[in-house]
């Protein structure tokens, strides 16, 4: 796990500023506190920060050179074990880390090494020699890659912020379209576009090279290994993935919730190692669960460790999230997140597993959930918002959103909305403060299922997950698996409402910001009276206050 930059010039005219390339570097160690290491030559400059998750020793370090290619990576192969036995025929390693089993991969398969690899990861692998870039991302993005493509230079970076920094014209540009993308459909990470001009993302599930100055894109084909399944096959399937995702040198945790998703990830890694692991819960002010507090301190004893989020801190960690998710935080649970990894950090934990995916490949969504999330997509009233700017036409976005079934719905959220738009959250708050967060659902065994369980496996009897439910309830005999799914969000209504935290929201709207330009001022000002006199959800209220904070962080960072 780590972050990187790496910059190549494109003119022999064009000078790299050292001094500058080291500033921006900075902006990115707190991905890779462990290990800091700095390559300058006349035509590229890299840096590598790592977290040691696997093979702790110095010699697992980045960049990492064999054979005339070096490597550049961020994230963690699973299976790199067995791909390590079946390599070792043709190499020799020196580590234990999977980044050597990586670059192996490479250099004997190119490409059709994705039909190997199982895990999450952003990388470049370089050539001097054949003045070749490779550069990939992987299916679900769960590990972030930046780029900037100019006359003068190719930058590419696991974070936007170094990129911004390296900018020649230092005056930050948010893209409008992605602006106005967010305040029509609260969703974003669908295409290459990120919210700032210029910059922009390499796609999930996407590999290509960089040669003779020439960007070429391809997607990833992963082949899918699953063909009947059941839950005997599905138990031994989760079961792997768990194990592989497991594997580290360094203490792992899980976070908890209350739902079925996180506590299947507990109950299978009890049976395979017999072991304790430490719980990590969010918990809002006001809306504490005393039985579920109960049933696990009962249960797992001292393992559960509560991270509490106030009222309070409403404005002090939508500051924070602003800056470390350089997108305009999501919602009250993005917030609680800051927190949360925050806490994880203190207790000196380097890797926690999350139950991301369950609901995407199993089913989670049923016809009154999906149209609940139509009406709460679109912004509630189309006046509020700048028509004069404003580019986006719904009718032709919801053909794209919501399709004519279930299955489509799920695939769109799983690759293209959803997951992406929250990987990336928890991707850019875990690694704020130097932790590893897992998802040993969203893997490509498992995302070969997305799309292809039959309707009775999906729902059945009132029961959404039907097949998963049933599969660990078999595993574990525990009812707790067919309780009725409780439609639950985080209170940030509520913590809006609260005295102080409404005086704040007040003074802001009220006040003159850079994103009035994407507001019609004085309907959203009606909008915000009718939100002080609790006559509407503050749907609107959260995402100027958000979009707020979020500009005001970047209108900041080159002053």
């Amino acid at each position: 796990m780590c972050g990187f930059i790496y910059q190549e010039k494109k003119r022999s005219k064009f000078n790299i500023d050292k001094l500058q390339f080291k500033k921006a570097s900075k902006l990115i160690y707190h991905r890779g506190p462990d290990s800091k290491n700095f390559i300058f030559d006349n035509n590229v400059n890299i840096f590598h920060s790592r977290l040691k998750i696997i093979d702790l020793n110095k010699r697992s370090n980045q960049p990492m050179k064999r054979l005339g290619y070096s490597i550049l990576f961020n994230g963690e192969i699973y299976n790199f074990k067995k791909l390590k036995q079946e390599l070792s025929k043709d190499f020799i390693f020196e580590t234990n880390s999977d980044t050597e089993v990586l670059l192996f991969s490479f250099i004997k398969w190119k490409e059709k090494m994705f039909d190997k690899i199982n895990g999450m990861f952003s990388f470049l692998i370089f050539n001097q020699k054949e003045k070749l870039l490779f550069f990939a991302r992987d299916l679900f993005g769960q590990k972030p890659l930046y780029y900037i493509n100019n006359k003068n230079q190719i930058t590419f970076s696991s974070e936007i912020k170094p990129i911004l920094k390296l900018k020649k014209s230092k005056k930050i540009q948010f893209d409008d379209k992605e602006i106005f993308k967010y305040l029509n459909f609260n969703y974003y990470c669908d295409s290459e576009r990120t919210f700032f001009k210029s910059v922009k993302q390499i796609k999930p599930g996407t590999y290509g090279y960089f040669k003779n100055n020439k960007l070429i894109f391809k997607k990833i084909n992963y082949k899918s290994y699953v063909s009947k399944i059941n839950s005997p096959n599905l138990i031994k399937l989760l079961k792997n993935e768990i194990k592989e995702h497991l594997v580290s040198d360094v203490e792992t945790a899980i976070m908890i919730s209350e739902g079925i998703d996180s506590k299947s990830i507990l109950d299978i890694s009890k049976k395979l190692f017999h072991k304790k692991l430490k719980l990590f819960n969010l918990e809002f002010e006001g809306f504490n669960n005393d039985e579920f507090k109960n049933e696990y301190h009962k249960k797992e004893k001292s393992n559960l460790i509560i991270t509490k989020f106030l009222k309070k801190d409403l404005f002090k960690e939508l500051k924070n999230a602003s800056a470390a998710c350089e997108t305009p935080p999501l919602g009250l649970f993005t917030l609680g997140m800051m927190k949360l990894f925050r806490n994880i950090k203190s207790n000196k934990i380097k890797v926690v597993l999350n139950g991301q995916g369950v609901d995407e490949i199993f089913g989670g969504y049923n016809s009154f959930y999906m149209k609940k999330l139509e009406k709460n997509l679109y912004h509630p009233d189309g006046s509020i918002l700048s028509a004069q700017k404003n580019i986006y036409k719904r009718s032709i976005i919801s053909k794209k959103i919501f399709h004519k079934n279930l299955k489509s719905q799920i695939k769109y959220m799983a690759f293209e909305s959803k997951i992406p738009k929250n990987l990336n959250q928890y991707d850019k708050i875990s690694m704020n403060y130097s932790v590893e967060c897992r998802s040993p659902y969203l893997t490509k065994n498992l995302a070969g299922l997305i799309g292809k369980l039959k309707i009775n496996q999906l729902t059945y009897d009132n029961h959404n997950k039907y097949l998963f439910r049933k599969s660990l309830y078999n595993l574990t005999k525990d009812k707790f698996y067919f309780n009725e799914k409780k439609f639950k969000q985080a209170p940030q209504t509520e913590f809006m409402m609260n005295k102080i935290n409404l005086l704040k929201i007040n003074k802001i709207i009220k006040n003159k910001n850079y994103c009035d330009k994407y507001f019609n001022k004085i309907n959203l000002l009606k909008y915000l009276e009718e939100f002080n006199k609790s006559k509407n959800n503050g749907f609107v209220v959260w995402q100027y206050i958000s979009l707020n904070s979020f500009i005001n962080s970047f209108n900041k960072f080159n002053s």
